[in-house]
């Protein structure tokens, strides 16, 4: 490390400690509940839990009704629909709300969304990522390349970028001459680094260092965390080998915090259980998915006890991996919104990943998309620049993955529009968005 980033660490444990230290303590604390047993592990989480069930319902209007119910699959499930219908009975009635910090997400998925924190509940999750970000080999002080769509979001200002050792970059502005630009510069700067960005935005990257042929880089970068999308494995092994960095999928929201992330070399999420309670429960029915079967996933944050978010479904759907009776689950596959996932013409879910492979079959292609109409009928809309000449292989591609006797219909078009998060869709379900 250093001498700056040596200094810019230091002065972020020396505030911690002027503070109060809550953050290192948070930092032990999670550290130390994941080199205990399992049997310790669930003892810690359930005193959690208790806290905050009791929280809940002594001091909202919402889950009183619930005081003296102990068992968490008792409570409701909610959703964002749920919360914002009763924002002010879920939140606590106790607590001076100009004291707690307001958490928006750009409502991308056409539900702009907010939540209220306690300051104890944003040092828990400042706690979470310095953890978790260093099991993939970033240390606070490094330099950040934070790569996403700023235009959605408050872009630090640029002292405290500065200070932050944050560089932020906008995916909407990844043109060619743009990334050239960027690459040069980061071969120029020899201190440690590391990406945090889209997925999407690292693909847009690796196509065109594909394009120009380029060799494995030196620019000093020791960790890549993909956030916010599906990270392909294909994405993942060329910013392995163009970086020369250890890649990662990290599974977080706005409203809660980091849930699960990848650590290197690993295919399967080790879930934030120090934090949260994850449950996994069918896609029509609140009762447990089937045992590594998709399921919609279910969050209870722990540490939040100011709007409480218990049994919260977060539109996402995903499964459980248990290969190890001594250890908690860690989640095998986060597949995205259960509205996006396509359903192949025998009524099975589709992998995702299986199209974001095409993206790289087809490097013809600037962009896909593939939408389900009904449910044999879908539409592959295609974005390229060149005389595309493998419209039929690529249907036909399609129909082996989805479905032989589908109904395809292929529409081309000038672009693909991106969500106002600046992330961009590669499926859409309208056949089944809403059972």
């Amino acid at each position: 490390m250093g001498i700056a980033a040596k200094f810019r660490n230091f002065a972020f444990w020396t505030l911690d400690t002027l503070k109060g230290g809550v953050i290192k303590k948070d930092l032990k604390s999670i550290q130390s509940f994941y080199t205990t047993t399992k049997e310790k592990q669930l003892k810690e989480q359930r005193a959690a839990l208790k806290s905050l069930l009791h929280s809940a319902v002594t001091t909202t209007e919402f889950y009183k009704e619930y005081s003296g119910v102990k068992n968490l699959e008792d409570f409701p499930v909610v959703d964002k629909n749920t919360i914002k219908a009763n924002f002010k009975a879920i939140t606590s009635k106790t607590l001076n709300t100009e004291k707690l910090i307001s958490v928006s997400t750009s409502g991308s998925t056409g539900t702009p969304f907010k939540v209220y924190q306690t300051p104890l509940k944003k040092k828990r999750n400042t706690a979470d990522t310095l953890y978790f970000a260093k099991l993939a080999g970033f240390t606070i002080g490094h330099k950040l390349l934070y790569l996403r769509f700023w235009a959605a979001y408050y872009k630090k200002p640029k002292l405290l970028a500065y200070l932050q050792n944050t560089e932020q970059l906008d995916v909407s502005k990844l043109t060619d001459d743009y990334i050239k630009k960027l690459i040069a510069n980061l071969q120029k700067d020899s201190s440690v680094k590391g990406w945090l960005g889209y997925p999407s935005g690292f693909e847009t990257i690796c196509k065109y260092l594909d394009k120009v042929n380029a060799e494995p880089l030196d620019c000093n970068i020791q960790s890549t965390i993909a956030i916010a999308e599906g990270l392909s494995p294909t994405v993942r092994s060329k910013m392995e080998y163009y970086f020369k960095a250890p890649t990662v999928s990290r599974y977080s929201n706005v409203e809660n915090g980091i849930l699960a992330q990848q650590l290197p070399n690993q295919t399967y999420f080790t879930i934030n259980w120090a934090s949260y309670k994850i449950e996994i429960l069918d896609l029509d029915k609140d009762i447990p998915a089937k045992k590594g079967e998709i399921g919609r996933i279910v969050v209870t944050d722990l540490y939040n006890t100011a709007t409480h978010m218990i049994r919260y479904d977060t539109g996402d759907v995903g499964s459980f991996y248990e290969d190890n009776k001594d250890a908690l689950p860690m989640l095998k596959s986060v597949e995205g919104r259960k509205m996006d996932v396509l359903y192949k013409t025998n009524g099975d879910a589709l992998n995702p990943f299986t199209m974001h492979a095409y993206v790289y079959d087809f490097h013809e292609v600037e962009q896909l998309q593939f939408i389900q109409t009904a449910e044999k009928e879908y539409q592959i809309k295609i974005n390229t620049t060149t005389n595309f000449l493998r419209e039929a292989e690529l249907v036909a591609l399609f129909k082996n993955d989805i479905g032989t006797d589908a109904i395809i219909q292929v529409a081309y078009v000038h672009e693909i529009p991106s969500l106002k998060s600046g992330k961009r869709k590669i499926a859409i379900n309208h056949y089944k968005k809403s059972n």
